[in-house]
């Protein structure tokens, strides 16, 4: 069909008496002149940009939780030092990039070729179709993850073997004993407004262990991780760590590594650590900073200050004439963990009770094979910095956040993950360190059936 022109008028149609015998004209509408049109023939879409906008914004979360998810877990193996910050690195600019690479895509091609990118037929071509898949990814990911928090925060509650906790926060910033005003300086990140890391959280957990014997009920530990020397935070803050560790009085005292990021603190090894002290012992094993920081050195220091070393081996401690088994798991990093073989045998109340000291929470599955009760851990940090509602995104675990930090039981075994003291960046948002007393209590026995 031929269309005349006038101007002013724009394209007229031709009178009836020109339209030949038995042919219908038949207008599709306007045409789209838009030179970013796809150019195989298919209409360009209509559909308003912001009805992408909540599709769009799930993606991206799960873009940010997958980038995470990698740094999480290549923090949680045994990767030299410079390969972790490297993928760390590399995964920020992925981070980055990512998005503003699809954002000029976008730009440039139009909201038709982004929506033309998730059809079957006819094929897309190879890049809009692999951004189609990463968007559909991204967005499957912050699903998952999604469901996976409705799961832990709200329709499950604390494990059962919890019976009560509570939680007092001490400001920590400029107490305590100082021989030096030096003790008292911090890193100026400290003094950021809302960075919590003087504020020390003192929780305490009273937990129902299956197998403890009643002798053992009200036994008390108090779990300490992650101080991170590295002359960012003072060493006023850990003397006032250790005295109010000391004041609480508990039966045995627990390091789980992380103890030291810089040789030149070395030092502080005896008067820090050497001044704690409980009925049982002070006793501790290494993390992965302390490998990095000459872990032998490291370790004759601590067992030079009196502190019990449990690095790849268990020993029997007697407390109210009762047993209990203590081992360590410095895994993956340091090898081997200890050989559980031929510590003593399950009598026949279930005794004695078996207690795992190990940097890392992904040593749980150890421990439940080798028959533990509890099980301490730290590494996590907490995350350091806790998002409201979503909570922490950064936690170096091969669960990812599943053990940021808490109580989580997987029988036989009781795990506990504190937040730790302290940390090699001295950063946190709403996720306070942590001194915790675990008070343990025998499980009292079912009344008989009448």
């Amino acid at each position: 069909m031929i269309y005349r022109f006038r101007r002013g008028h724009g394209a007229v149609p031709p009178s009836r008496e020109a339209i030949p015998h038995g042919i219908v004209p038949h207008v599709l509408g306007p045409v789209n002149f838009d030179p970013r049109a796809p150019s195989n023939g298919a209409t360009r879409s209509h559909a308003h940009p912001t009805m992408l906008i909540p599709i769009l914004l799930v993606a991206t979360l799960g873009h940010v939780l997958l980038w995470a998810a990698v740094v999480n877990r290549a923090h949680g193996v045994n990767l030299p030092r410079v390969a972790g910050h490297v993928t760390s690195a590399l995964c920020l600019l992925l981070l980055v990039t990512i998005p503003l690479l699809f954002g000029g895509w976008i730009h440039v091609a139009g909201w038709g070729t982004f929506l033309a990118a998730f059809r079957l037929w006819p094929v897309p071509a190879p890049g809009p179709m692999l951004a189609a898949l990463y968007v559909s990814v991204c967005a499957a990911v912050a699903v998952l993850a999604l469901a996976r928090w409705m799961w832990r925060n709200v329709m499950s509650g604390p494990p059962s073997v919890v019976r009560s906790q509570h939680t007092r926060i001490l400001s920590l910033r400029g107490v305590g004993e100082a021989v030096t005003s030096e003790e008292h300086a911090h890193h100026f990140l400290v003094h950021l407004p809302g960075n919590q890391m003087l504020h020390l959280d003192l929780s305490e957990r009273a937990i129902e262990v299956p197998r403890l014997p009643a002798a053992l009920d009200g036994f008390s530990i108090v779990h300490l991780s992650d101080f991170h020397f590295t002359g960012r935070v003072g060493k006023a803050y850990f003397r006032e760590v250790v005295r109010l560790a000391n004041q609480a009085q508990p039966d045995l005292i627990a390091l789980t590594g992380d103890l030291i990021d810089s040789p030149r603190c070395l030092d502080w090894i005896p008067e820090i650590f050497g001044r704690l002290h409980a009925p049982h012992g002070v006793c501790f094993v290494l993390g992965n900073h302390d490998l990095w920081s000459g872990y032998e050195r490291v370790r004759e220091a601590l067992i030079g200050s009196g502190l019990i070393n449990l690095g790849g081996r268990w020993l029997v401690v007697e407390a109210r004439g009762e047993s209990l088994v203590l081992a360590g798991n410095e895994l993956p990093w340091i090898a081997p963990a200890a050989d559980m073989r031929d510590c003593p045998q399950r009598d026949s109340r279930g005794g004695p009770v078996r207690i795992v000291l190990s940097h890392s929470p992904d040593q749980l599955p150890w421990a439940q094979a080798h028959d533990a009760d509890l099980m301490l851990a730290g590494h996590t940090h907490g995350g350091q910095v806790r998002f409201p509602l979503l909570g922490p995104l950064l936690t170096p675990s091969r669960k990812g956040v599943a053990y940021a930090s808490g109580v989580f039981y997987a029988p036989p075994t009781i795990m506990h993950v504190t937040r730790g003291v302290s940390g090699e960046f001295p950063l946190r948002l709403n996720c306070p360190p942590e001194m915790a007393r675990l008070v343990l209590h025998a499980v009292e026995p079912d009344p008989p059936r009448p």
